[in-house]
């Protein structure tokens, strides 16, 4: 039999599964363009941010800072919850609400762990990138 959160997964794993799909057929079909047969308007321009001396590049550098903070601190409550529900399931004996927090605790360990490795991944892609 299958419980409500089982459903409502594979409803979701089978609507992105057709998304997906939309998608890739969406962009197999359509035709290549060649970059040279396309004009640039903005030819000869360039932008350049010597307007704000400098503070531009450390506001936004800050922004990110904080918006990766923010998921980082919010991967580590989800698991503390996640770990608090499994704890107060087992103590009190009761094995549905038990199964439930495992699935979320283990989610919630699965964002961390994406979290922590998207950090090398992102810093790998600036490397190459960088030169």
């Amino acid at each position: 039999m299958l419980t409500l959160i089982t459903r409502r997964r594979i409803r979701r794993t089978g609507w992105a599964t057709v998304v997906l799909g939309a998608v890739g057929l969406a962009l197999a079909a359509a035709p290549t363009a060649s970059a040279q047969d396309i004009q640039n308007p903005l030819d000869g321009v360039s932008p350049d941010f010597g307007l704000f001396s400098g503070s531009l590049d450390a506001t936004w550098k800050r922004i990110v800072a904080f918006i990766w903070a923010l998921i980082i601190i919010g991967s580590a409550v989800r698991v503390i919850v996640g770990a608090f529900k499994v704890k107060r399931a087992k103590s009190r004996g009761y094995a549905n609400d038990l199964s439930e927090g495992s699935e979320e605790l283990q989610d919630a360990l699965i964002s961390v762990a994406l979290v922590a490795a998207a950090s090398p991944l992102v810093a790998t892609i600036l490397f190459v990138v960088g030169g």
